[in-house]
């Protein structure tokens, strides 16, 4: 189903993923989803591995690229801090050797050896230079980047592009929460529940926030308590009403317990407010078709066919119901429009 990861993602969740973004050329997202992948790729999965270490060389190799314009950029307008960061971060995530030489050689251009204190942190988040290097939360880039040389991306720099495919506002929201935040939420995504919980609960007692909630209510998930999740889910929601995150949760919270009767009306409320309402169609259709109305799961699919971020989707659902019904054209159509004829 659609939603039968949410709570639980393998390698080959996020190996899809980094594969679609790399096609999009979206490929910060990429490199996130890869480096997910790889970490939680198991040692079993040898052709798996060899496909996220290929994804995650060309998604580096073209950040790499964007940084490599940008710093060169920089260093013709005089900005030696900033082409410092984009040339270090290129060096960084650049597998291509001749990528990592212009790298290098631009780094021997700039005058001074360390950035200057405006491409600090402090300074990042004072406002600084202006400007950040691809793949960059902060102004700059460069603090510890040294230290993390063959080690990954800066903390800060894979907080940023973990959030950034979050809906709506939630990329600027969920960096604004800060740096203990950002802490805790690196911990999630290295599977260590057990730290990051503390840390969300010590913000939950100082301050009422609905992705604070959001991200225990996922904790409380994972460690079985399904009964707190949906607690916890329902007080995001009342804390911001838009959430979009808390609303899939609770969706896919109820669907996992076979509660499709409670799953379909939050999916037609989030309709409704135009909470995004192509995704919720979408799910509408793997609902009613988990209660075995397949007739109205058709129907379902047949009305998201009319929303292009999901139509591609139903059509790969309607394709083989249509085929069993007898409908082969109409099958043969959906194909040659939505799959480029391919069924």
């Amino acid at each position: 189903m659609f939603f039968s990861k949410f709570f639980k993602k393998d390698h080959l969740h996020y190996l899809a993923q980094g594969t679609k973004h790399l096609a999009a050329e979206r490929y910060a997202e990429a490199r996130v989803d890869f480096l997910e992948a790889q970490s939680c790729c198991p040692a079993e999965g040898a052709e798996e591995a060899r496909q996220i270490s290929t994804g995650l060389s060309q998604a580096g190799n073209h950040l790499a690229e964007l940084n490599l314009a940008e710093g060169s950029y920089a260093l013709n307008a005089g900005e030696l801090a900033k082409a410092f960061d984009n040339f270090t971060l290129a060096l960084q995530l650049a597998d291509d050797p001749k990528l990592k030489g212009r790298a290098e050689a631009g780094l021997q251009q700039v005058d001074q050896p360390q950035p200057v204190p405006a491409a600090s942190k402090k300074a990042a988040q004072g406002g600084g230079h202006g400007g950040s290097s691809c793949g960059s939360c902060k102004d700059g880039g460069t603090q510890s980047l040294e230290d993390d040389q063959g080690a990954g991306m800066h903390e800060e720099d894979r907080f940023f592009l973990l959030v950034q495919p979050l809906p709506g506002d939630l990329p600027a929201r969920y960096c604004a929460l800060g740096e203990k935040f950002a802490r805790a939420y690196l911990l999630i995504h290295e599977g260590n529940d057990a730290q990051a919980l503390p840390i969300l609960q010590e913000m939950q007692l100082s301050c009422d926030n609905d992705i604070v909630n959001y991200e225990v209510a996922l904790i409380m998930y994972r460690a079985g308590r399904a009964h707190e999740c949906e607690e916890l889910l329902k007080c995001s929601l009342r804390l911001n009403p838009g959430n979009a995150t808390s609303y899939l949760a609770l969706v896919h919270l109820k669907a996992d317990a076979g509660k499709y009767p409670e799953a379909i009306s939050i999916v037609n409320r989030m309709k409704e407010l135009g909470i995004m309402a192509d995704q919720a169609q979408y799910m509408l259709g793997e609902l009613l078709e988990a209660t075995g109305d397949q007739a109205a799961a058709l129907e379902a699919w047949s009305q998201a066919l009319e929303l292009p971020s999901v139509a591609k989707a139903a059509a790969e659902r309607l394709i083989p119901i249509l085929t069993g019904q007898g409908r082969a054209e109409e099958a043969k159509y959906l194909a040659k429009r939505y799959l480029k004829g391919c069924c």
